[in-house]
C-alpha cells in the first residue's frame, strides 16, 4: 500500500509539473537560488566542524563538564543535544548520523535521538523573526524553541549503562578529510530536498490553492516570515519554528538515510510545537514584545553572488564522486 500511495503521489506531482510548468520552474529557481546564495555558504563550514568534532571525539570531551547535570544519561549525547540547538536544523541530524557511522550509537538510538536533536539555531531565528526585536525577546524565543527538546530528551536519551564508550581519537588530517566528505554529502542531500520542495510549492501555486501562511510554514519553515507578515503572533512563530517544517524533516531523513520513525518523530515535533507556543506566550506577557515584520531582510539575505555556493556545490559533487570510486 505504501508503494501504491507513493506511486500515486509521484504521478500527481509529475502531471502537475507538466501542466503548471511555469510555476514549477519558478519554484525550482527560487529554491536553487536560496541554496546557492544562503544555505551552502552558511551551512557548509558548520557541517564540516560538526562532523570533525564527532570524529575526534569532541562530544566526549565536552561531556565532562556536563556530567553533573546529565545525571543517569550519557553525557556526550547531552552535549550533542545542546550542540544541535544552536547549530541549526540539519546539524543535529548530521551529528547523529556521523556518530552512527563511527559506531558510537546504533541505528535505533539515532532514530530516537533525532526526535529531539532539532533546533532552529540563533542565526535562522534572527533572519526570520527576531531581526528587529529586543535582545531579551530574541533570547526568550530561542529558549522557547529549544527548551521543549531539552524537556522531552529524557524520553529518548539512553542511560549510561546502555552505552559503549569509544576511545577519544587524536585529531588528524584523515579525520578532517572524512569530515569534509561527510559535510559534502549532507549539503548535496539538503540542496536536493530544498529544490524538490520548491517544485512542489510551485505546483501548489499553479493549482491556485489558497495562500495560507501557516500551512506554507508547516511545509517550508522559511515561510514563517510570511506568517508574521500576515499578522501571525510571535508564540505562533515559535511553535512553527519548533515543529521545523516538513521540508526540514525530509532533509534530516535524507542525511540519516531514511532512518526515521515518522510517527514517533512527528509526535515529538507536535509536542515541542505546543510547548514552544505556551513558553513563548507566557514570556511575551512579561516582555511586551510587538509583532514586527522585516521586509528589508530579504534583499540582504538573497542579494549575494551565487558563485561561492556554486563552487561549493561542484566541490561537493567531486568529493562524493571520489568517495564512491
Amino acid at each position: 500500500m505504501k508503494r501504491i500511495g507513493l506511486a500515486v503521489v509521484l504521478g500527481v506531482l509529475t502531471v502537475g509539473a507538466v501542466v503548471f510548468h511555469a510555476q514549477t520552474a519558478a519554484g525550482i529557481y527560487t529554491a536553487g537560488e536560496r541554496c546557492l546564495r544562503v544555505l551552502l555558504p552558511s551551512l557548509y563550514g558548520f557541517s564540516i566542524l560538526a562532523a570533525y568534532s564527532v570524529k575526534i571525539g569532541l562530544p566526549g570531551l565536552l561531556a565532562k563538564p556536563l556530567r553533573f547535570i546529565s545525571g543517569r544519561y550519557e553525557a556526550r549525547l547531552v552535549a550533542v543535544l545542546l550542540f544541535s540547538q544552536v547549530g541549526g536544523y540539519p546539524v543535529g541530524a548530521q551529528l547523529l548520523h556521523t556518530m552512527r557511522e563511527d559506531g558510537s550509537i546504533t541505528a535505533a538510538e539515532e532514530s530516537r535521538l533525532l526526535c529531539v536533536c532539532m533546533g532552529c539555531g540563533p542565526g535562522f531565528l534572527l533572519g526570520t523573526v527576531c531581526g528587529k526585536q529586543p535582545v531579551g525577546v530574541g533570547l526568550w524565543l530561542l529558549l522557547s524553541v529549544s527548551l521543549p527538546n531539552l524537556l522531552l530528551a529524557p524520553l529518548v536519551l539512553p542511560r549510561k549503562a546502555e552505552m559503549s564508550h569509544p576511545p577519544v581519537r587524536k585529531a588528524g588530517v584523515q579525520f578532517f578529510t572524512e569530515a569534509v566528505e561527510s559535510a559534502a554529502a549532507a549539503m548535496l542531500k539538503i540542496t536536493a530536498m530544498v529544490t524538490a520542495f520548491g517544485a512542489v510549492l510551485g505546483i501548489l501555486d499553479g493549482m491556485g490553492l489558497p495562500d495560507v501562511p501557516v500551512l506554507r510554514s508547516l511545509l517550508e519553515i522559511s515561510c514563517v516570515t510570511a506568517f508574521t507578515a500576515a499578522g501571525g503572533s510571535l508564540p505562533g512563530a515559535a511553535a512553527l519554528l519548533a515543529f521545523g517544517g516538513v521540508c526540514v524533516h525530509l532533509q534530516a531523513a535524507a542525511i540519516c538515510e531514511g532512518n526515521v520513525r515518522w510517527l514517533l518523530f512527528w509526535a515529538f515535533r507536535a509536542a515541542a510545537a505546543a510547548m514552544a507556543y505556551v513558553f513563548a506566550a507566557v514570556g511575551m506577557q512579561f516582555l511586551g514584545a510587538e509583532q514586527v515584520f522585516l521586509p528589508e531582510i530579504r534583499p540582504a539575505v538573497y542579494g549575494g553572488s551565487i558563485l561561492p555556493g556554486l563552487c561549493l556545490l561542484l566541490m561537493s559533487v567531486m568529493l562524493c564522486r571520489k568517495k564512491s570510486v
